[in-house]
């Protein structure tokens, strides 16, 4: 744990009104949340902060390990400390826990396993989204981490310093993760959030999206650790796939600004990719694959003729390597 005294917040203004609400959610974390917590900490701005961490009944010392730092910064950490696992209840942590909670204007996400490394991330984009009020959210660059490996992006140079980010060009790149992203609270009503029934952080940029343009700013500040222990990577590439089409689908289908040719064109990708990574399960009779018939279904009434074909080549294919 850092050393109370290493740190010092030039703040303007009370403590107990935060401009930036830190929301943090947590679960298993314990070899990673440290550092999560001092990227958090290590934050130079000129406005005040606060960190609510979440964690949802972690089995290992996750919550231990952030009632250390509540106990030290306790006008800055504000725990909330789960005994039965909200996940499993189907429970949205950012909607129904954390969110209600914050006081700031703004609201930056980074979950426990992915960490912060410019002391300056909060500064730069509260200082934009302050300046430019037709924005409502904001992305940065960021690392991968797999491993010891760190591993960057080419958005670093294939992005402008400011790459406006709206329904006609949303996840093209796919820019936009969840660890980076800073927001006005005004911009996003958890109320909409929770209608959405594939609910992912997608859902979450497109709510904000309709209240402002987005912008992801080219510089490195944070670092996305991919392991086996995190959520999404434990699933397999169709779930991922097909679960992320039924999200775009669901915010296509629900919000009218999104209705455009970008996202239109992203589902069908999304869709493709999921009825052609089915292929590769759905003729295992020991699973259920209910969700693979559905999306290889969907895909033939939708493709054009050619795609058709590849389909059924490829399909061939596996029942005969199969």
């Amino acid at each position: 744990m850092k050393d109370q005294n290493s740190i010092v917040f030039n703040w303007k203004g009370n403590p107990e009104q935060p401009l930036v609400s830190i929301l943090c959610d947590a679960f298993n974390h314990e070899n990673f949340i440290r550092e999560t917590i001092n990227g958090f900490l290590s934050q130079e701005t000129n406005f005040p902060f606060e960190i609510i961490i979440h964690d949802d009944a972690s089995t290992d010392t996750t919550a231990s390990i952030i009632k250390e730092f509540a106990e030290q910064y306790p006008l800055i950490i504000k725990p909330v400390l789960q005994t039965v696992n909200q996940y499993s209840q189907k429970i949205n942590f950012w909607s129904d826990v954390t969110f209600p909670k914050a006081k700031g204007k703004y609201i930056a996400l980074c979950e426990g396993d992915d960490y912060w490394i410019d002391p300056l991330k909060l500064q730069k984009q509260v200082d934009f989204l302050e300046s430019h009020e037709d924005f409502a959210i904001t992305w940065t660059d960021f690392f991968m981490k797999k491993g010891d490996e760190m591993v960057p992006n080419e958005f670093k140079d294939s992005l402008p310093e400011i790459y406006t980010v709206d329904f006609d060009n949303l996840f093209v790149p796919y820019c936009t993760y969840t660890l980076t992203s800073v927001f006005r609270k005004s911009a996003v009503d958890p109320l909409d959030y929770k209608k959405f029934v594939y609910g992912k952080d997608n859902t979450l940029y497109a709510l904000a999206l309709c209240n402002g343009k987005g912008a992801y700013m080219n510089f490195q500040s944070s670092v996305y650790r991919w392991h086996p222990g995190g959520i999404y990577s434990l699933q397999k590439p169709f779930i991922q796939r097909y679960s992320s089409y039924l999200n775009v689908k669901e915010i296509y289908d629900n919000i009218p600004q999104s209705r455009t040719r970008n996202m239109e064109r992203v589902m069908k990708r999304l869709l493709k990719a999921s009825a052609f990574e089915a292929l590769n399960t759905v003729n295992d009779k020991k699973l259920d694959n209910t969700k693979q018939r559905d999306a290889i279904k969907e895909f033939i009434d939708q493709a054009p003729l050619k795609a058709k074909i590849k389909f059924f080549i490829r399909s061939v294919k596996n029942k005969i390597s199969g």
